[in-house]
């Protein structure tokens, strides 16, 4: 199956999450927005910093996520992910994921495309997801008549399993993850990534966010040291407004 297939599919999924989220009468919308700072170190680039920003539109039951990465080293990220809950018991609900995610890198004059999709159940105090992700890489100023093709990977193991000590909707948490992915960039299944992050809800629709990373150091799974050491602080916004009014779709 193409690459080109594959983001057709998923466009696929991220359109029917926003339509099943539109087929509600009634909805409970509220938007998240976060600004984090970070700096890191590898054997690459020794000290390098940069900047994440997300967004996150809720409506009901489904989420809309956009972010955004910018690093010192000229590395730049983009993801939307499309993400619908349903809840299966009182202490925990399924979740269904659909990515598309592309990371550009101007100085090796190439990019990727991620494409993405997941299945997992989260509790009060523990969340586990597994799926599948692909990706093609090609040459920023590859000629569309040369006879090269882009170079597009088998599909490989996604997955994320995350801890909360305090409860995911406590007023102040610390969760440890263990994964082969964040919201930036994707290794493969034997890679992992290993966080601890926290946040504190210090004011009415104010948080603050911190996360520590150790991960795969290199691009394209080209690990020259074991791992980095990334640390991420910033703050989150939340902007509510309760009981919109839609017009059904069917």
């Amino acid at each position: 199956m193409s690459g080109k297939r594959h983001i057709f599919l998923l466009l696929c999924l991220l359109s029917t999450i926003f339509v099943n989220a539109q087929e509600v009468k009634k909805h409970n919308i509220s938007a998240d927005f976060m600004a984090m700072g970070l700096v890191g170190y590898n054997t690459t680039y020794q000290w390098y910093g940069g900047t994440d920003l997300k967004g996150v539109m809720h409506i009901d039951n489904t989420d809309f996520t956009m972010n955004i990465e910018a690093l010192t080293e000229k590395t730049f990220s983009l993801g939307l992910t499309g993400s619908q809950a349903f809840k299966v018991c009182d202490r925990g609900y399924v979740f269904v994921d659909g990515t598309i995610h592309t990371r550009v890198f101007p100085q090796y004059d190439v990019y990727e495309v991620v494409y993405a999709g997941s299945v997992g159940y989260k509790m009060r105090h523990f969340s586990v997801q597994m799926g599948m992700f692909s990706r093609t890489m090609d040459a920023l100023a590859r000629d569309w008549h040369s006879t090269d093709s882009p170079v597009t990977e088998p599909f490989n193991l996604l997955y994320k399993f995350t801890y909360s000590i305090m409860g995911f909707d406590h007023k102040w948490d610390i969760n440890l993850t263990m994964a082969n992915y964040n919201d930036y960039e994707y290794e493969r299944m034997w890679e992992p990534m290993f966080s601890m992050g926290g946040r504190w809800d210090f004011k009415d629709r104010w948080s603050a966010v911190a996360e520590g990373m150790l991960q795969p150091a290199g691009q394209f799974h080209g690990t020259i040291k074991f791992y980095e050491a990334t640390m991420r602080v910033g703050v989150s916004f939340r902007l509510e407004r309760s009981g919109m009014e839609k017009s059904p779709t069917k």
